[in-house]
Parts: structure tokens; C-alpha cells; sequence
């Protein structure tokens, strides 16, 4: 037997200075942004109003998806029918259990109904949180009869969207507001909010520059940080004879079981480092399935940035409030537009660090984008010197406008646009940002393959 000897395992989840729910890769719960967001906090710079809010948030606290949960339950099967009993740090095994219900199949990506960090209760608080946000908008949007709201057509989509509505415009929201679901399917081209399901060649199964190259890149990563992972539990159980998606599933399980208990004794079989190594390959199968290291990424994201774009510009008198809710895949193609996060490409043979593309607390379950219209009153001086050089004239206050982003309730700068109050970007440079962008990332419909004459922007985005 060979003397390896293993650093110790924290029996917690989360210290002074350590939260594993910063390296969960997007699969537990909504957290704020606290990493590369800049300082003084969600109120606007001193003497500037929000006038005009977008929103696009993905679904709540869910239950694995078919795929993730058949592996797990897998895992679970073949553990419980071994000869001998699991000892070190699975040893906890023996007493656990599973943590979905028993009919398991009837739940598959639904919305976590029960717990701390329910589906429901999570879309709910976030509408509250909004409401509490930006009452002023709130109100002018009912006032005016602006409530428009659109969800993709996924379950879990359309059921955050309504509890998040009923924390933003009350339990009465049905009399209030319009949610228009969009539907999942292909014919739409750019005129959808989840152009991963339209853009054809993106989704052509033998493209390697398409959406299983971040697969591909996952895999080489979990061949590079999972093993000595394996020599670990094997060596503490002779036999046990684990493979890499076994200890994958592990890992997942961590998250999707703090989802539906509030914590899991699997978070605590693995190192703070390899906890690191696993946020980092979500990070590499985002980066290269929908974010900047995909081909496609940014002409996805474009159809849906340049259409908040115009209503930015157009200001209120388009509507305050415009809040939209998709998955996590639809989200990080709108980042990859505005390049927010950029990055050179990532290795799967080490995980850089730092690095600024790392998605665990960008889209955590019900992880939230908004950009901000800004107004800010700028007074402007002038005088008669040298004639008259007592003599100073001022104009009456004029309206400067900017645009914010906030992540997950964390102000983000937009790069080489942050001359602004609080690092805003001024709302003409950003759309003259999203119209280069546009340019550099071409056309969607070209781009994805589309036949001529399908739809090459979005036009529901309106009140």
C-alpha cells in the first residue's frame, strides 16, 4: 500500500474567507456578485435618477435536468449495492439519502417548491427586491399600463417569471400585467429570446465550432483534475473502482442538494482547491458552448442587445420597466456581445487565476442581468473673460444620460466604457458600442445558417 497522504477536508461549507456557493459553476443558489464589481453599492451616483430598467433573469432554483439526474441516481444505485461499506470521506453515505423524491422523474428541472432556497421563494423575493429597487419605476410602469413581460416556453421559465410578478406587481399581478411566453422553436430566427435553439448551424451535431465544443472542453478538463480525486476515495475504499463522471455526479450533487435541503454532506468530501477545479470546468464549458470561445456566441447575443438598445435610447416614453426570463445559455451570449468579461482563451491543462471570466456568481440559479438607463442633471458654466471675468453664466440643469450594469445586484463596468458616474458608460458610446459590436459579430441569420427571409431581429420587446 502506498503512503499518500491528502490535505484535510473542511467540515464546512463556508468560512471567513471560503463559500463554496461561489464555486458551484451556476448549480446552486441565487448569490450576489461581490468579485470585480465596482465600489458604493446598487444606489445611482450621486444626483442621477434611474429612468428605465431592463432585465433579463434565468429561472429559479430548480431540480437536476433528465441527464444530470439519471447519472446521479446511477451513482447512488450502484453504491448502495456494493459488498462492503464505504469508508473515509464517503463513510456519511451509509445514513444519507436522496435527496429528490421518490417519484423523481415527475420532477426533472421543475422549480424547487420547498426549502431555503426554493424555486419559488426565490423568484418571488427577487420580484420583491425589484419592487423595493425601483418603486418609482414600479409605478409609472402601472400607471401607464407598460407591463409587458416575456419568459422563454420552458416550465421552470415561465413559472419563475410568474412568482417573480407576483413579488413585483403583487399576487394580483394577472390584472395588472401581460406575460408573453416565447416560444422554444426553431422557425423564429433572431425574433426569440433563446437563439440557441434557432441558430442552425450552431446546433449541427458534427460542427466542432458549435455547441458541443465546450463539452469537449469539459471532458479534457475532468480528465486532468479528477483522477487524483479517484486515487483519494480509492484508496480509502480498495475496490471501489470510481470513474470520472461518477466523481462528476459528486460534485454535482453538492449544489443540487443544497438547492432542495440547504446543504449536503457531499459538499464536504472535497478540497477547497478542487472545488476551484470544479467551478473552472463550468467556467470552460460556458466559455466555449456560450460564451466568448464559441463562434456563435455573439451573434446570438446581439438580436436581443441591440432591441434593448433602441429602447434605451428611446427612453421612457417606450416604458420603464422591461423584464425578461430565459436560461443561462441565453444570458452569457449577451455578455459575449458587449465583450463585458473578456478574456483571452482558456487553457484545459490549468485553471488560470485570476481570470475574469467565472460564471458562478454571473448566472447562479436566478442569476439576473439589468442595465440601467441613468439620468443625470450636469449644470454647464460660462463666463465673459477676460473682458468680464466676474461675469459667469450658467444654463439651466440639462439631463447627461448613462447606461449601469448591475450582475446579481453588483455594479459592473462595461470595458473602455466608464467615463460615467459610478463607471457608467454614456448612453451614446454604448450604442455606438453595440453598433460596432454588431459589425464585428455579424449577421445572425448568416452567421447561424438561416434560410433567407427568417427573421433577423427581435420585435416583441415592446409596451
Amino acid at each position: 500500500m502506498n503512503n499518500w497522504t491528502y490535505p484535510q477536508i473542511s467540515a464546512t461549507n463556508t468560512t471567513n474567507d471560503w463559500n463554496i456557493l461561489y464555486h458551484l459553476g451556476g448549480n446552486g443558489p441565487w448569490i450576489p456578485k461581490v468579485d470585480g464589481v465596482v465600489e458604493g453599492g446598487l444606489a445611482p451616483p450621486e444626483g442621477c435618477r434611474v429612468e428605465q430598467v431592463h432585465m433579463m433573469a434565468r429561472h429559479n432554483e430548480r431540480y437536476p435536468t433528465s441527464r444530470t439526474a439519471a447519472k446521479m441516481v446511477s451513482l447512488h444505485n450502484r453504491l448502495r449495492t456494493l459488498d462492503f461499506n464505504l469508508q473515509g470521506d464517503l463513510s456519511f453515505f451509509h445514513n444519507w439519502t436522496f435527496f429528490m423524491p421518490q417519484n423523481y422523474t415527475s420532477e426533472i428541472g421543475k422549480l424547487i417548491p420547498t426549502g431555503p432556497y426554493a424555486g419559488t421563494l426565490g423568484a418571488f423575493a427577487a420580484g420583491v427586491s425589484l419592487r423595493t429597487q425601483y418603486p418609482d419605476l414600479q409605478a409609472a410602469s402601472l400607471s401607464r399600463n407598460q407591463t409587458n413581460f416575456w419568459a422563454a416556453d420552458s416550465h421552470r421559465v415561465v413559472e419563475s417569471a410568474k412568482y417573480f410578478a407576483a413579488g413585483f406587481w403583487g399576487i394580483e399581478w394577472r390584472d395588472v400585467a401581460r406575460l408573453q411566453v416565447i416560444p422554444e422553436t426553431k422557425e423564429l430566427g433572431a425574433d426569440t429570446l433563446t437563439t440557441g435553439v434557432t441558430c442552425t448551424d450552431y446546433l449541427r451535431s458534427h460542427n466542432p465550432e458549435g455547441r458541443h465544443k465546450g463539452l469537449h472542453k469539459l471532458v479534457e478538463w475532468q480528465k486532468h483534475y479528477i483522477p487524483p480525486i479517484i486515487a483519494r476515495m480509492e484508496f480509502q475504499n480498495p475496490g471501489l473502482n470510481l470513474t470520472i463522471h461518477e466523481v462528476f455526479s459528486m460534485q454535482q450533487l453538492c449544489g443540487f442538494e443544497i438547492l432542495a435541503r440547504g446543504s449536503s454532506p457531499w459538499c464536504n468530501i472535497f478540497t477547497e482547491h478542487e472545488w476551484k477545479d470544479f467551478g473552472y470546468v463550468r467556467d470552460l464549458l460556458h466559455y466555449y458552448r456560450t460564451g466568448p470561445g464559441n463562434k456563435y456566441s455573439a451573434a446570438r447575443g446581439f438580436p436581443f442587445l441591440n432591441a434593448t438598445t433602441n429602447v434605451l435610447y428611446t427612453g421612457p416614453s417606450a416604458g420603464s420597466v422591461f423584464l425578461s426570463f430565459v436560461h443561462d445559455g441565453d444570458i452569457l451570449p449577451l455578455l459575449s456581445t458587449l465583450d463585458l468579461f473578456p478574456s483571452s482563451p482558456l487553457p484545459t491543462d490549468h485553471a488560470p487565476d485570476p481570470r475574469t471570466w467565472k460564471i458562478s456568481d454571473v448566472v447562479p440559479m436566478g442569476g439576473r442581468i439589468i442595465f440601467e438607463r441613468l439620468a443625470c442633471p450636469q449644470i454647464y458654466c460660462h463666463s465673459n473673460a477676460p473682458l468680464y471675468p466676474n461675469h459667469i453664466y450658467c444654463d439651466p440643469p440639462k439631463d447627461e444620460l448613462y447606461i449601469r450594469v448591475i450582475i446579481n445586484d453588483g455594479v459592473v463596468a462595461i470595458p473602455d466604457c466608464q467615463d460615467g458616474p459610478g463607471k457608467s458608460c454614456a448612453l451614446a458610446s454604448f450604442e455606438r458600442k453595440v453598433m460596432l459590436r454588431g459589425w464585428e459579430v455579424g449577421d445572425f441569420g448568416k452567421t447561424c445558417g438561416l434560410e433567407e427571409g427568417a427573421a433577423d431581429k427581435v420585435t416583441f420587446l415592446h409596451q
